[in-house]
């Protein structure tokens, strides 16, 4: 018999035969919403309505290839079946490889599939309410988000991805996976322990640092938490002063939108109508914002200074937090 896991993450109990330390642990009696199992998966899907390289999709389910890695199905974000293959020289998948495809496109798919809005962005809980960040790759949402984790003490609520919820006002957060994603240098400059880091995948200087219970996890959020404001990030080519600025009408949207996770997926599963009422209801009941500074880890506490004012809701000084 295979060994069982069971975990919580977005708001699901989950049920996987792949361990997965990133996620929080749940009861063995929790009813499952979703199931993880390892088994054969089809080469093709019937009915496809969507298809690219790597992926196929229909009404119900799609179909995930990560050559050679393994392939991915996401059936009515209810189950996901891992079929792993082996690499080119023969060697298997390493383990958090395949976790990183997993409890990535394979989940965000799932969470679409199950009419949850997922968010590229990562998240804190500051003491205004939760904050997210978002902008394009590289612009700093997990190094960010680990800087007020790690330095400031503000508990994570994820990184990279946010499911929300959107039938309440403001829109609920779901917590996602316990862990950080840093490359090597902003890793160094956070001093985390190079003991706690795990290779986010094979042949990359990208990092994941797991906060279960070790002496980085400080404190976690463990339920669904209102979304007080969504913050584009943008780098200026510039050194000088940031500035956070509260965005509205068509610039907002906009942060909304491009902040959808995977947007393609959306469409696969739900109305273009729904889609866009979801992102319209998160515009108008958060703060929208767009934090621009000058990108640099070695002035980084200065430039969070008006970022930091807002976070706390004073305008009071606020004194960095000595986490370790």
């Amino acid at each position: 018999m295979k060994s069982a896991f069971f975990y919580r993450v977005y708001g699901l109990a989950v049920k996987s035969e792949i361990e997965l330390p990133e996620l929080s642990p749940c009861r063995h009696d929790t009813p499952i919403d979703l199931l993880i199992r390892v088994g054969e998966v089809p080469e093709h899907l019937d009915e496809v309505q969507h298809r690219s390289s790597w992926f196929q999709a229909n009404a119900q389910a799609c179909l995930i290839s990560i050559a050679p890695a393994c392939r991915l199905y996401v059936r009515d974000g209810r189950e996901i079946i891992v079929d792993h293959r082996l690499q080119g020289d023969g060697r298997p998948v390493q383990p958090a490889d395949l976790r990183l495809y997993l409890l990535g496109s394979a989940m965000g798919a799932a969470l679409h599939q199950r009419g949850r809005l997922p968010l590229h962005v990562s998240a804190v809980h500051a003491p205004s309410g939760v904050w997210a960040f978002t902008g394009p790759s590289g612009a700093g949402k997990s190094t960010l988000s680990a800087t007020l984790h790690l330095r400031y003490g503000m508990p994570l609520v994820s990184d990279d991805v946010s499911a929300m919820q959107m039938d309440q006002r403001p829109p609920l957060v779901f917590p996602g996976p316990r862990k950080l994603k840093l490359w090597q240098d902003a890793a160094e400059h956070l001093s985390c322990d190079p003991d706690d880091l795990v290779q986010d995948l094979s042949g990359t200087n990208k990092f994941q640092l797991y906060l279960g219970g070790g002496k980085n996890a400080g404190e976690h959020t463990a339920g669904p938490q209102p979304l007080h404001a969504l913050v584009l990030l943008e780098s200026s080519s510039e050194a000088g002063p940031a500035s956070l600025e509260l965005l509205s009408g068509a610039q907002a949207f906009d942060v909304c939108l491009t902040a959808l996770y995977r947007p393609y997926m959306a469409y696969w599963y739900r109305s273009q109508q729904a889609v866009m009422v979801d992102l319209l209801a998160l515009c108008s009941s958060v703060r929208i914002y767009r934090f621009r500074r000058h990108w640099s880890l070695a002035n980084m506490d200065q430039q969070l200074a008006p970022l930091l004012e807002a976070m706390h809701g004073t305008d009071q000084p606020i004194a960095q937090a000595a986490a370790r």
